[in-house]
């Protein structure tokens, strides 16, 4: 396999994990956007508490979240990650999973999974211009590889209010933000865009951008598969020189017929295989070192989606 992005360690990342955890697990879940750190849990076998992960010192939050709908004895619950980075944060990021799995955490149709990463530790500059067009570039990729990122979740997640598709609109207003001049005109049109399987409403006011396509997992190898897409595709904008139409071209939609189709377009897109990047765009340390294992998860949801919506339109 092509040698690690060391670049891609640089970025800063955060993930919101919606779930629905056992009402006696012993986990306080405060209100949305004002969570509870997360220090201990029963474990579902034993009973006995079980430390969760932390990160540099800090802990993840439970909070609400009113689109999580949870089965009898459950309560909803949104697990927010501290700022993330390096091959210490997937090795964290993958503890809380395995804590999360041992106190009953599940999840089911009404949750998501969100990824969301730092433009400024991507690009190197918060200059509003390099920003919008750095958000510019990945709003047109991430509309190319649609197919494969809502594939490799094997679910309807295309079909969610929370995580539509990116509609012509979006190409037009990403345009504005780059063209317009004022910092709040460029940010009045990014919070235009909506909360889309890529949300960029806090692009001006945070620095940030919100990977909103992928269903709720705490399966090991699905969100590594998630977080490489990300990173790559985040690393794979920072290369891109010539943006054409917002929708596919002819030869992308011939590569995205499917979605198993479209995953492999998109390993070869970041150098996952195939010649045609130095390295494995997004790919370092246990992200590089598993991929093995994880790409047969992602190709066996894809396999899924194709067999659950042959006519997806994406």
């Amino acid at each position: 396999m092509k040698p690690q992005d060391e670049k891609a360690r640089s970025i800063t990342f955060g993930v919101e994990l919606e779930t629905m955890i056992p009402a006696g697990c012993g986990v306080v879940v405060g209100p949305y956007h004002c969570g509870q750190e997360v220090r201990v849990g029963a474990s579902a076998g034993s009973g006995l508490p079980v430390e969760a992960p932390e990160f540099d010192g800090r802990r993840w939050r439970a909070e609400r979240d009113g689109s999580i709908a949870a089965e009898p004895g459950f309560v909803p619950c949104e697990f927010v990650s501290p700022v993330l980075q390096g091959d210490e944060g997937v090795a964290r990021l993958l503890e809380f999973v395995e804590w999360a799995r041992a106190i009953g955490a599940k999840v089911n149709g009404t949750c998501g999974c969100h990824i969301t990463v730092g433009v400024r530790s991507i690009i190197g500059t918060d200059d509003p211009q390099a920003v919008a067009e750095y958000a510019r570039k990945l709003a047109h990729i991430a509309r190319w590889h649609a197919m494969s990122l809502y594939g490799q979740t094997g679910t309807g997640r295309h079909l969610n209010h929370y995580s539509h598709t990116l509609g012509d609109d979006v190409g037009r207003l990403m345009r504005r933000v780059q063209r317009a001049g004022a910092v709040d005109a460029k940010a009045h049109h990014a919070r235009r865009c909506g909360r889309g399987m890529v949300n960029f409403q806090k692009l001006f006011s945070h620095g940030v951008i919100e990977f909103r396509v992928f269903a709720g997992t705490l399966n090991r190898h699905k969100l590594m598969h998630h977080l490489a897409t990300v990173l790559g595709l985040c690393r794979r904008a920072v290369d891109v020189r010539c943006l054409g139409r917002f929708a596919k071209n002819n030869a992308q939609a011939k590569r995205t017929s499917t979605a198993r189709e479209a995953l492999r377009f998109l390993w070869d897109f970041l150098g996952w295989n195939g010649s045609k990047r130095p390295v494995a765009l997004g790919l370092f340390g246990p992200l590089h070192g598993e991929f093995r294992a994880y790409r047969t998860t992602a190709e066996r949801m894809c396999l899924r989606f194709d067999q659950r919506y042959p006519d997806p339109n994406l």
